[in-house]
């Protein structure tokens, strides 16, 4: 499995790097890990990144981005623009790299707080559920992609204190999530 993304892929809020969300879906799934979120990435950021490395072939590509696209560029219209080029890049490229893979892309839940971390506090959880739309958007035209939606995620308790990255019940939550789908769609 090979997993993109911000912060959250990368494991920030978990308290050890097998309690990471990445590392949970591809433990349950008894897949191989290479993880390569980076803390701070925007949904551009990662696009850059599969066009810089192609991504490596995969049986599972994990995608969750756009968290920081939204928290730095708020309701601006050009911000949501550019988050949906980057996950048609996103995408193509995991496609390209293994037609065949497993696509799970990660809706980003709401958050308690969003007026700390300057500049990056630009967000709102509309502005989540408006980059959610758009991932669902983009991932119907795209051949073996699926959204997932935590279920029971509930931010005032699976938050870290920063307020921005899920603690361990956040990331299992996540984990759940894309595993359910994953192994609803390989059936």
């Amino acid at each position: 499995m090979v997993s993109y993304g911000h912060s959250w892929v990368d494991g920030d809020g978990a308290s050890t790097k097998t309690s990471c969300l990445a590392a949970l879906v591809a433990a349950r799934l008894g897949l191989d890990l290479d993880n390569r979120g980076v803390g701070g990435s925007s949904s551009t950021g990662t696009a850059a990144l599969t066009l810089a490395a192609p991504p490596p072939p995969a049986v599972l590509y994990l995608l969750m981005t756009g968290l920081n696209d939204l928290r730095l560029g708020g309701d601006s219209p050009s911000s949501l623009e550019q988050y949906a080029d980057a996950l048609r890049t996103i995408l193509g490229a995991f496609r390209q790299a293994s037609p065949e893979a497993q696509v799970v892309a990660l809706a980003q839940p709401h958050l308690v707080d969003f007026s700390l971390h300057a500049p990056h506090n630009r967000g709102s959880n509309a502005l989540v559920d408006t980059y959610n739309l758009e991932l669902r958007r983009i991932a119907a035209a795209h051949r073996g992609v699926v959204v997932v939606e935590p279920d029971g995620w509930d931010a005032a308790s699976m938050l870290d204190a920063d307020t921005v990255h899920p603690n361990d019940a956040g990331h299992a939550c996540l984990a759940r999530a894309a595993v359910v789908a994953v192994t609803a769609a390989w059936q």
